[in-house]
């Protein structure tokens, strides 16, 4: 062999060499390309501002959710969403015109979903100075603009939250406050309060009383809920419902402590009137003029009120508290309750009461089903109706009196609605059959208007005021006809003195009324017979007057002539003496 021969052997064997190398090259350089996370691809640039993949990297088929052969050697027209085309496209021609690797952020949607990130793309030259390629990256955003999302969500929600929250670092100080928590406490801006320890927001007492204990429980258990007491920043006190928990890292280390707290002012206050008004609920049953028990399912005895226990006969009700109730208040036989046993509803019914006695008396009874602490019982409530029974009693003997009277008679409720009436009664008002009143309003029945008016604005409250009112009212009959009536109106109450009942004696006055009227004529008759002898006693008295008045000028004028005659006479005689002397 030559040393020609063993050049080229030699040649051969390096070339092979060389050409294993580049092999290998390119295959680590494949298993590099394929085995980055980064989205990488590379295009050809052809004429007219078109662009085509030649080759792509696995992580670009993972993302997108294509295969290779619907990407290389496609144009980008057809591999990327239309959507991203013009934008695409300009960006890929600032990169060649300005010589210059270009960064923008892109989301498209592809068959494995939607892919955000930052695309980077840097022209390639040949020595001709021609950008023959395109080499891009895409840095996958999908998770962070997710996480992004996220975040602006859940600040979303913390910033619109009516609750106040906070984040602490375990030295307590604030790294987070929302606006709810700022306003809550009394200042203006969050700034003011970054950075500050939470202890601001207590005095000495909740410090001491509330909040040390809480947040033990929270960096023991991981959370805890419960009332804290706050200050805003005025010292205002308020009361907070707080819900903690400790937040930790990838190492399970803690790191911070977010609390969320709502302030239950109002809350609190409604709960004190929840409170005052249960209590007031509890003493205004106690006190109630009827009786109120509370039973068990299983026929105990849990409360009673006061009038209860004055029915039963007893002084404490600590004596039938757990007792069963037929032993004191019910005369049902076991197995025998109306509503445990047999189903049976009680509203407004009249029962049996049993006194400790062993006295029965009847009561009108309702019974309710009701929750009470979380528990079922029967909530019983009752009136004695001894003295309704009474009344009815001495009703029933009206009853039978008025049936036998000629004097109408008949009842009606404190609405004016006829309850019953006698048949005297039911003839006055016009009706053939006394049955036919019943229910209707006797005032607008069988008054006209004016007496209507009457009976609302004046009869009845004297009624009501005084127990009783008396008095004429015209009736107006079905027919139309009126009739003047005497009327006796009173009350009738319950075993509690509550007026129930109207009652009302009425008597037929037409008769009496016509005598008025005779009577009445006959007076008017004699009266102008008085007025018209009267006037002719006076011209009597007028013509006497005159003769009088003559005969007194007639003496007068005797009487002065007699003494004219008197004179005379004394003047003649005093004549007769004088003569006599001179003789």
């Amino acid at each position: 062999m030559t040393l020609k021969d063993l050049n080229q052997e030699k040649d051969e064997e390096s070339l092979k060499k060389h050409k294993e190398e580049l092999e290998l090259n390119e295959k680590r350089l494949s298993l590099i390309y394929d085995s980055v996370s980064e989205v990488i691809f590379l295009l050809t640039v052809e004429p007219d501002d078109h662009f085509r993949f030649i080759s792509v990297n696995r992580a670009f088929l993972d993302v997108t959710g294509l295969n290779r052969e619907q990407v290389v050697s496609k144009r980008i027209e057809q591999v990327l969403p239309e959507t991203a085309h013009a934008l695409v496209i300009s960006k890929y021609k600032e990169a060649i015109t300005e010589n210059k690797t270009v960064f923008w952020e892109q989301t498209s949607t592809y068959p494995a979903g939607e892919l955000a990130g930052t695309v980077t793309v840097t022209p390639v030259w040949n020595a001709d100075g021609v950008c023959t390629h395109i080499v891009g990256t895409v840095h996958d955003l999908t998770e962070r603009k997710k996480a992004e999302e996220q975040i602006r969500f859940l600040s979303s929600v913390f910033e619109q939250s009516a609750d106040g929250m906070a984040i602490v670092n375990m030295e307590g100080n604030l790294l987070f406050v929302n606006d709810a928590w700022v306003s809550m406490h009394g200042y203006e801006k969050a700034e003011e309060l970054l950075g500050q320890n939470l202890s601001v927001f207590h005095n000495e007492d909740q410090l001491k009383n509330d909040v040390e204990a809480f947040n033990r429980k929270v960096k023991e258990k991981g959370h805890n809920t419960g009332e804290v007491g706050h200050i805003r920043r005025d010292s205002t006190i308020f009361p907070t419902q707080m819900t903690s928990t400790l937040l930790r890292d990838e190492n399970d280390n803690p790191i911070a402590i977010a609390g969320v707290a709502t302030d239950i002012t109002e809350r609190k206050k409604m709960d004190e009137t929840l409170r005052i008004a249960h209590e007031n609920t509890r003493t205004i049953l106690d006190k109630a003029p009827f009786g109120v028990v509370v039973i068990s399912r299983d026929r105990k005895i849990k409360w009673v009120n006061d009038t209860a226990l004055k029915m039963a006969g007893m002084e404490n009700g600590d004596v039938m508290l757990g007792k069963n109730c037929g032993e004191y208040l019910c005369p049902a036989q076991q197995n025998e309750c109306p509503i445990l046993d047999k189903g049976q509803q009680v509203d407004n019914s009249e029962r049996i009461f049993r006194r400790k006695d062993g006295k029965e008396i009847p009561i009108i009874k309702t019974v309710a089903e009701v929750n009470m602490d979380g528990e079922d019982v029967l909530l019983e409530t009752f009136v004695d109706i001894t003295e309704r029974k009474h009344a009815e009693e001495q009703l029933n003997m009206f009853k039978s009196f008025a049936e036998t009277s000629n004097q109408g008679m008949g009842w009606a409720d404190i609405d004016g609605n006829i309850v019953y009436t006698n048949s005297a009664l039911a003839k006055l008002f016009g009706e053939k059959d006394q049955k036919v009143p019943l229910g209707k309003n006797v005032a607008a029945t069988y008054y006209p208007e004016d007496e209507q008016q009457r009976l609302r604005e004046k009869v009845f409250p004297c009624v009501f005021k005084d127990g009783a009112w008396s008095g004429e009212l015209m009736i107006r009959q079905t027919s139309g006809k009126l009739i003047p009536t005497q009327n006796s109106l009173f009350c009738i109450h319950n075993e509690v003195s509550e007026p129930i009942f109207f009652a009302n004696i009425v008597m037929d006055i037409i008769e009496r009324k016509q005598a008025e009227e005779e009577i009445q004529k006959l007076n008017d008759e004699l009266e102008q017979r008085v007025i018209e002898r009267t006037a002719e006693l006076e011209e009597k008295n007028k013509d006497l007057e005159r003769m009088l008045k003559a005969f007194v000028g007639r003496e007068v004028r005797m009487a002065e002539l007699k003494e004219q005659i008197d004179e005379l006479e004394k003047d003649v005689e005093s004549g007769k003496k004088a003569g006599d002397m001179k003789t």
